[in-house]
């Protein structure tokens, strides 16, 4: 070989190392991401059922959480408060408690919303006080 061979061989050589370094790099970042994503997604399901089980074990025994106009129906501000100071949230999720539009209950709405405040992941579920047996006549 000669040393223009042997310069050309060795550029060659760098060259692709250097492409599939870079692709591996890329190939690890997305791994990691993935994995990251998928320990906030299991964050997100163990607050939700913490909630719920927070409302298994406490809402019957807690008449406060009930509204007074209706008997059978949780105030949404009263079981957020009650919420927020039993079950506090991890850093980057978002809980809200709305009234259901036909008065079945309570949604429950999680968010993993990263640093610009952008939802990543939403997670909802309409709580009923009858589904606790709640509502006896």
């Amino acid at each position: 070989m000669s040393l223009v061979e042997v310069m050309v061989s060795s550029v060659l050589v760098g060259i692709s190392s250097t492409a599939a370094l870079g692709v591996w790099n890329q190939a690890a970042a997305l791994v990691h991401d993935t994995a990251s994503m998928e320990r906030k997604a299991a964050d997100l399901e163990m607050v939700r059922l913490a909630s719920h089980r927070w409302l298994a074990r406490h809402a019957a025994n807690t008449k406060q959480l009930m509204t007074a106009v209706a008997p059978c129906q949780w105030d949404a501000v009263a079981v957020a408060a009650a919420a927020d100071a039993a079950l506090p949230l991890p850093e980057g999720i978002t809980r809200q408690w709305t009234q259901d539009g036909q008065l079945r209950g309570l949604w429950q709405e999680l968010a993993l919303v990263d640093d610009n405040g952008s939802v990543l992941m939403q997670r909802r579920q309409l709580l009923s006080p009858a589904a606790f047996g709640l509502c006896r006549p």
